[in-house]
């Protein structure tokens, strides 16, 4: 249960990544979907933990932005391992296309998160 208030509380925070996970990754089966779904939560968790406050929300520019970073090692590395994990099977086009999105999400959260550091430090 705790999962699902987990995954409700991201989607009311973060609507536009979920939309952008929907209209990149969605299938039938919705495993693509839901890995990246699942990552996304984490790296959302694992920031509001570290900064003590949950990330401001992120736009679609940004989104859009993130999917042309290259993804660093350890970030491929860490989704690679969810999908392991994960009781899915993907394409290699699907993981391709997780760890794009993943990389996309995490320098929106990244982004934004500067930007309201800096605007803190200007007041």
């Amino acid at each position: 249960m705790q999962t699902a208030k987990e995954l409700s509380w991201f989607a009311i925070r973060q609507p536009t990544v979920v939309r952008f996970l929907e209209r990149r990754l969605w299938a039938p089966d919705g495993d693509a979907f839901a890995v990246a779904l699942d990552a996304a939560c984490r790296l959302h968790a694992a920031m509001s933990i570290s900064d003590g406050v949950e990330p401001p929300r992120v736009d679609d520019r940004l989104l859009r932005e993130g999917l042309d970073m290259t993804p660093p090692t350890s970030l491929s590395s860490w989704v690679h391992d969810l999908i392991t994990c994960a009781p899915v099977v993907l394409s290699n086009a699907e993981e391709h296309e997780v760890v794009r999105a993943v990389t996309a999400i995490a320098w929106s959260l990244t982004a934004v998160r500067a930007h309201d550091v800096a605007d803190a430090m200007l007041l």
